[in-house]
């Protein structure tokens, strides 16, 4: 009797779940605010997060307009890292949505 290593046994239960998706789309949301978060300066990190990846667009949630244009001059660099943790993962573009309040519990 062999045993199936656990990666296995998962990919194909999510598969078979299908929430494959939505798993991947929760660890690239994960990994572009770990960006966010050492992009912007200590004091302005909560005042921006993504907060979703659907039909390949990311979107960004900040407080202030100015600190989602200092993160749209960074878009490269947050997509390029986005790019090399996930290979497979295709990031058509980048939408900035002001709001009011962020809640980083969320």
């Amino acid at each position: 009797m062999t045993l199936t290593p656990i990666r296995d046994l998962l990919t194909t239960a999510l598969k078979r779940a299908n929430v494959s998706t939505q798993v991947n789309a929760t660890q690239v949301v994960t990994k572009a605010n770990e960006e966010i978060a050492r992009i912007l300066p200590h004091e302005q990190n909560s005042d921006a997060r993504a907060v979703s990846l659907r039909d390949n667009i990311l979107t960004i949630e900040s407080s202030h307009s100015s600190t989602a244009q200092y993160l749209s001059e960074h878009e490269f660099q947050i997509l390029n890292n986005l790019k090399n943790e996930f290979p497979t993962q295709k990031i058509i573009k980048v939408r900035y949505r002001i709001s009011k309040i962020i809640d980083a519990t969320v």
